[in-house]
């Protein structure tokens, strides 16, 4: 074993204990961990410890030790996204309407939405995009629209742990920059169904957004779909943001959602 892998012994020996309870077939003792895996007793006993504290592994009453619920939520966190940018590319797929824009699908992580799938047209946007990018939520149309889509209460929290005084610097001089114009933004989406996002990310670009919802109504992340400022004349802003709301819509009913 080379020097770089064992840089992490601690770390290796914990897999092997996941891997070791998810194929026993029945709950391993510490002892059992220990000599299987061939661990000194107090090794064992001290992962254990800690696995069992971090929610990694759960005691059961006859002192065995099974999965824990953590990481049920981990899988279930991965399976949603995976089962999201999936969904995403099947409706690009059946929608040649859409095949002029850029589309990108964000899902909203603190006070930025980070790009998770994403199809660039041919045309020059003057911007790129690509899965992992990060981008302030409030000059994001994608972003704005996800928290449009938060009921009343979710939205005043996240305004809570993002204050204004922590808000970036706008990207151009179309950028939000008060709560005051956020409301009024998060209202006007409300009733219209979609965002815009005027040159606030790059100067001469464009992007309307809509909520993706999963089965609840929660709103899980957000569809775009971007065009160069100039070739906004070839269509209106209405047409547009009906588009990205039908895109986000056809999603949505793929994760389940129904409206009612």
């Amino acid at each position: 074993m080379s020097k770089s892998q064992d840089t992490v012994p601690a770390l290796r020996r914990a897999v092997r204990i996941l891997d070791m309870v998810k194929d026993a077939a029945k709950p391993p003792l510490a002892a059992d961990v220990a000599r299987q895996l061939d661990l000194p007793r107090s090794t064992a006993h001290g992962l254990l410890a800690v696995m069992q504290e971090l929610g990694l592994l759960e005691k059961t009453v006859t002192q065995g030790y099974r999965l824990g619920t953590r990481l049920l939520d981990w899988a279930g966190d991965v399976t949603e996204k995976r089962d999201l940018v999936s969904e995403f590319y099947h409706v690009l797929e059946t929608r040649t309407d859409v095949e002029a824009f850029t589309v990108t699908l964000t899902m909203l992580e603190g006070a930025e939405v980070v790009y998770v799938a994403c199809r660039n047209s041919a045309t020059v946007l003057g911007a790129s995009f690509r899965v992992g990018m990060r981008l302030p939520a409030i000059f994001t149309a994608t972003g704005n629209a996800i928290l449009a889509g938060m009921d009343d209460a979710s939205f005043r929290e996240w305004l809570a742990l993002h204050p204004v005084t922590t808000w970036p610097q706008p990207l151009t001089p179309n950028g939000i920059c008060s709560v005051t114009t956020l409301v009024r933004e998060i209202g006007e989406i409300k009733e219209r169904g979609y965002a815009v996002d005027d040159e606030q990310v790059h100067d001469g670009l464009w992007c309307f957004g809509a909520a993706v919802k999963d089965h609840s109504g929660r709103a899980l992340a957000g569809i775009g779909i971007s065009l160069p400022q100039a070739e906004l004349g070839r269509y209106s802003v209405e047409r547009l943001g009906a588009v990205a709301a039908r895109l986000a819509e056809a999603v949505s009913f793929r994760l389940g959602y129904r409206v009612g």
